[in-house]
């Protein structure tokens, strides 16, 4: 009988031992390897769709926006449709992402979990630059369903072909093209400006070493005292807390 129970005893503490203690172990280490998985498929491309606005940033800053808010006609067609397909694209990034981690989450890498937190203040209210529902269905526009059930993001020609073939997807954009065309407002450029250095923060934090993006100086001078308190105490002391992130880009005076 004393047998008995010791064997029986044993076999359920092996049992109780497998099912929480041995199996949650596994479940987190699969859930860490599908992490760096997908942070590893995803983070350089969207890291270089960022490093393009950045770079674009800082030279519309750099001549306070004129090159686009004062040329007409057909280049100005041209230069919008450029410079919004650079938004959607990175847009168009985060969504594949989202597409592509469905069931797994990212923050079980170091990197995923910094760039969770980068997405969160890009899309929070005071940040981002159209609502959320626009930022997905613009990023949707620029992804397109590959043959084998994965998803691609397009190139510029192609967005802009899709633009003048669909009214819906234009009006999608709507918003988005009505912030770049208004950047003789000293609000539109200050958004911009802010989204810039939130991207331009992402860029360094992720790639510090700079392999697949470029280092770059920033646009202080172009800051109204506003718009350095935000980035300061909104981006950088609650968004990217934790994150490593610093503020090289918009001190407050």
């Amino acid at each position: 009988m004393t047998l008995f129970i010791a064997a029986v005893s044993g076999g359920l503490a092996s049992t109780l031992i497998e099912q929480f203690v041995i199996a949650p172990i596994r479940a987190h280490w699969r859930q860490r390897k599908a992490a760096k998985y997908i942070v590893d498929a995803h983070l350089d491309p969207l890291l270089k769709a960022a490093d393009a606005i950045v770079g674009k940033t800082i030279s519309l800053a750099e001549r306070d926006f004129l090159p686009l808010a004062t040329q007409s006609g057909q280049e100005t067609d041209t230069s919008l449709i450029g410079l919004t397909y650079l938004y959607a694209s990175f847009w168009g990034r985060v969504e594949v992402l989202r597409a592509e981690s469905l069931g797994i989450s990212i923050s079980g890498d170091s990197r995923g979990k910094k760039l969770s937190k980068f997405i969160t203040c890009l899309e929070s209210q005071r940040i981002r630059l159209v609502n959320r529902t626009h930022q997905k269905a613009i990023g949707e526009i620029t992804t397109d369903l590959l043959a084998d059930g994965g998803l691609r993001t397009i190139g510029v020609v192609e967005f802009g072909e899709k633009l003048s073939a669909s009214n819906i997807a234009g009006s999608w954009c709507q918003p988005l093209t009505d912030l770049l065309t208004k950047t003789s407002e000293r609000s539109a450029r200050q958004k911009l400006l802010i989204y810039g250095i939130v991207l331009h923060s992402l860029v360094d934090t992720l790639d510090p070493e700079h392999h697949s993006t470029h280092k770059r100086s920033s646009y202080p001078n172009k800051l109204s005292r506003e718009s350095k308190r935000r980035v300061e105490h909104l981006v950088f002391r609650e968004y990217l807390q934790g994150t490593g992130a610093v503020n090289r880009y918009a001190q407050p005076e």
